[in-house]
């Protein structure tokens, strides 16, 4: 891998990062986290792109999955030895993971799998165990691509995001995030340092499934998340479905979840949320698949995904 020349900064700890950048807002600064995708993306080219070979598949749809080329830094901020920016916690209701937390970590954390299972889904089922140890939670989702599979349960399981800078902190929705494949609202001077999810609920199931080409080590052709919230009689009380590579940013279906509110959730009203999902999503054609396939796997795939959180949540019952 050829790199082209930056300089490097690795504060030790949050307020010494926060100044750096706001010293140096204007010099073109990228965050570092696990590097998984940023270090691929600034690489130098070995084959110039007149001399690639053209898509097997030619692109076709309403937005296009290709992103703009990432400017190369001037300089790169490691943040792998802030400690605050790590580790999950629970205070209560409320469920506070740090940005720098690594997928792997996710994947082995029991109240992630208990609590937020459609996230610990998504953790699971990215890359490779290499990937996943050097990877970082708020890494994927501040590369802001449409596929990917920690931030599309994120925006089910309604994840509030806090950013941060010297001029102070906010907190902003995660569908209020992506503005566009690779790009967001966090401005030059701020950093994601945690990722929040309440969870006051009673009977509750999260789920999302991922279609791929193949097992492992590859983005999806189609990923469905589903989180609902029950009433005691069994009827959905809160749902939220999203999608992702299927428009240019993941995708919130509020009008499938809210169709199935105050009812009761069966194979019927999960497949007809599915239809609905269906007909919202903005699929393209490319190389991993054709907007025909992947609009008739957004039904499949979200009928799925509903059925699943149905069966987490009543698990208990079912084993009594």
């Amino acid at each position: 891998m050829i790199l082209p020349k930056f300089e490097y900064y690795s504060p030790r700890n949050l307020d010494e990062a926060l100044n750096y950048l706001s010293d140096h807002k204007q010099d073109n600064v990228k965050i570092l986290g696990g590097g998984t995708d940023l270090l691929v993306d600034i690489r130098q080219k070995v084959i110039p792109e007149g001399h690639r070979p053209p898509p097997v598949q030619p692109r076709t749809g309403t937005w296009q999955a290709r992103y703009v080329e990432t400017e190369k830094p001037a300089i790169l901020v490691a943040l792998s030895r802030i400690p605050e920016l790590q580790g999950i916690s629970q205070n209560g209701s409320q469920i506070t993971i740090g940005a720098m937390t690594s997928l792997a970590d996710l994947e082995r954390s029991d109240l992630i799998r208990e609590r937020l299972t459609g996230l610990w889904d998504g953790a699971y089922q990215l890359g490779s165990p290499l990937v996943r140890n050097r990877g970082t939670y708020g890494g994927n989702i501040c590369n802001a691509r449409p596929a990917a599979d920690t931030a599309i349960p994120t925006l089910a399981l309604g994840g509030k995001l806090v950013l941060k800078s010297i001029r102070g902190e906010r907190i902003i929705d995660h569908n209020d995030f992506v503005t566009a494949p690779g790009k967001t609202v966090i401005e030059s001077d701020e950093i994601l340092i945690g990722i929040i999810f309440n969870l006051e609920r009673l009977k509750f199931g999260s789920s999302y499934i991922k279609l791929a080409n193949r097992k492992s080590l590859e983005i999806s052709v189609v990923g469905a998340a589903a989180a609902v919230t029950f009433n005691d009689d069994g009827t959905v009380a809160i749902c939220r479905i999203a999608l992702g590579a299927v428009a240019p940013k993941p995708l919130l279906i509020e009008e499938a979840g809210e169709a199935l509110v105050g009812k009761q959730l069966t194979d019927e009203t999960a497949k007809k949320a599915g239809q609905i999902a269906a007909d919202i999503a903005k699929p393209i054609t490319d190389h991993r698949g054709t907007l025909k396939y992947r609009s008739m796997m957004v039904e499949i795939l979200t009928e799925r995904a509903l059925l699943k959180c149905r069966q987490r949540a009543f698990a208990e019952e079912v084993t009594a």
